[in-house]
């Protein structure tokens, strides 16, 4: 009698151990997700009121609505973060799932769409420096509001619907959800061959264009220190392709070393989802460029 009560207890004991749902992320992990998203959730929010007056600048600007809707990139970026500290600090999630998608989502497209401004911008600043074109203006400032709420509007109406339906399938996690109430676990569906190609091919274009635009930058860069030596930083178009150096830093630092990772991640999901999780947080502190256009000297140099 007593062995089978030791047997019967054991028994609920393994059942019970079994049933307990297991954490998503190592504590280590967790910590490191929760100090990276807080450190972005305050620079971003910074940056965004330090950013107000450039609403003030020549709205015309090709350059500054470019960069008005990089800021606005990183405002919808930024209301989902709070959501992903408290789900990594306290590990369930107890909103809808739809909700879980969405957060899921807007990472992924904060980082396509600072890759696309990134892009635009540095080339304009290009354009500009080998005088391929002498006006980066609109001829109204309707036109240039116009063609921001057409940007927008696309990424809401196709965009968004199409990133949130890849995580619809019973397959992406969302059993996950409803058993364990965790979130950000849709790894599964890059199991699907078109979605694995797709990121594998946006991986790759981004390592490459990013890569591209570095040399073109450095190439500038030697070109005008060896025409202007020590007297480059008294030159105003010096201190334009500084600013340049920043947005391609950026890329480098934050975007690149995510994508790169990407490669390895898209063939082993399971065993390196935790770290992909840190280099997906890695590429929110993009945030930062907006504090590097701060003080109305700078904004001159910048924008002129």
């Amino acid at each position: 009698m007593a062995n089978n009560t030791i047997t019967t207890n054991t028994s609920l004991a393994v059942t019970s151990t079994t049933s307990t749902p297991s954490a998503h992320l190592p504590e280590p992990y967790r910590i490191a997700l929760i100090v990276i998203y807080s450190v972005v959730l305050l620079v971003g929010i910074t940056g965004l009121g330090l950013m107000i007056s450039l609403l003030k600048t020549n709205i015309r600007s090709l350059t500054t609505i470019a960069f008005l809707n990089l800021m606005i990139a990183h405002f919808l970026f930024l209301l989902t973060v709070p959501f992903r500290i408290y789900y990594f600090a306290f590990q369930t999630w107890s909103l809808s799932p739809g909700m879980c998608k969405l957060v899921s989502a807007m990472v992924h497209i904060h980082i396509y769409m600072v890759f696309t401004i990134y892009t635009i911008i540095l080339t304009l600043r290009f354009l500009q420096y080998y005088k391929k074109t002498q006006r980066t203006e609109f001829y109204r400032r309707l036109h240039a509001l116009g063609a921001s709420v057409l940007v927008w509007f696309l990424l809401l109406l196709i965009m968004l619907p199409l990133v949130l339906s890849q995580y619809g399938n019973k397959s992406d996690g969302t059993d996950d959800f409803a058993t364990q109430k965790q979130c950000f676990k849709f790894q599964n569906v890059l199991n699907n061959k078109p979605v694995y190609a797709l990121n594998m091919i946006l991986s790759i274009f981004i390592i490459i264009v990013s890569g591209f635009q570095t040399c073109i930058q450095a190439i500038i860069l030697h070109v005008m220190v060896r025409k202007y030596g020590g007297a480059s930083r008294s030159q105003q178009e010096f201190w334009v392709q500084i600013k340049n150096l920043t947005f391609v830093l950026i890329l480098l630092t934050c975007l690149v070393p995510y994508h790169l990772f990407r490669l390895q991640y898209l063939n082993h999901t399971k065993d390196l989802h935790a770290i992909n999780e840190v280099f997906l947080a890695i590429t929110g502190l993009t945030c930062f460029d907006m504090l590097t256009f701060t003080g109305k000297n700078v904004c001159q140099v910048c924008w002129t």
